[in-house]
């Protein structure tokens, strides 16, 4: 038996102001499962707060040969996570990584907008793409304005619960097997998490602060797909990454803490041992 997981995490790396990977390896570290990165775009700061950043795009090529490379050498994972791709052609090479690795569990955040509009770059045919990698995705975790774009619901601030349900239904559809929508509002519930695996569908309830900081759903992620791999299920291991992503927060709010630094992550690690 193999003393610790193994994940592949393919998704964008920035330098400055804590997001994406560089948000994810310390939790992958601290909760004792090894991480692998593989990064499919090259950022000097996130896309928030520092203008706009020195930008450079792997080639999908390389996405491809990486997974070549590995299976030569026999290397398996027990999980891949999938985050911000950036480009139809990452999309299509990730799904060829994905496919070269069948037995690992496969996340994925759809990073792709927000607030009900579209990322710079970004657009319907990213969706389409994004479809086509559905049946091979064991979790998703998008936000409402993400759902939305996968299952062509109109954004708007609420949602009832027959409509949540209605989107979950439609990702199960496209092969999708546990879908988690996170920052989901109803007219009585200002934020809840919904979670459905197909036979039942979740509004969860959860306290939330009144702030929000760039990175946030890249440690919810991570801390998600750690403890699931410790073996809490979904719904528990969705819990922790709540309770852990606000614990960062309200760090954060204690200090005067330039916001565009994302969350003060650090000192919160010790939460995770």
């Amino acid at each position: 038996m193999k003393p610790i997981k193994k994940v592949a995490l393919l998704h964008s790396l920035c330098g400055v102001g804590k997001a994406s990977l560089t948000n994810m390896l310390p939790v992958f570290s601290t909760m004792g499962v090894e991480a692998c990165p593989i990064p499919t775009v090259l950022l000097s700061t996130h896309t928030g707060g520092y203008s706009s950043p020195a930008r450079q795009t792997v080639n999908a090529e390389y996405i491809r040969a990486c997974a070549k490379h590995y299976r030569e050498n026999s290397v398996q994972f027990d999980a891949i996570f999938i985050g911000y791709l950036g480009s139809v052609e990452m999309v299509s090479a990730v799904r060829y990584f994905v496919e070269q690795f069948p037995k690992a569990v496969v996340l994925l955040d759809p990073i792709m907008g927000d607030h009900g509009t579209f990322y710079s770059q970004l657009d319907a045919n990213y969706v389409e793409a994004f479809k086509k990698l559905c049946p091979y995705i064991n979790v998703i975790l998008p936000n409402v304005t993400e759902a939305g774009f996968l299952t062509g619901t109109p954004y708007k601030a609420f949602f009832t619960q027959k409509e949540f349900k209605g989107m979950c239904e439609i990702m199960h559809e496209q092969g999708i097997q546990t879908v988690v929508i996170t920052s989901a509002c109803t007219e009585s519930l200002t934020k809840g998490i919904v979670i459905s695996s197909g036979e039942k569908m979740e509004l969860m309830e959860i306290d939330t602060e009144d702030a929000e900081y760039h990175g946030t759903g890249d440690v919810f992620a991570a801390v998600t797909i750690c403890s699931y791999l410790q073996g809490y299920t979904w719904k528990e291991s969705v819990k922790r990454a709540h309770q852990f992503v606000r614990e960062c927060i309200q760090e954060t709010m204690r200090h005067d803490y330039d916001k565009r630094e994302g969350l003060l992550l650090e000192t919160k690690l010790s939460l995770l041992v």
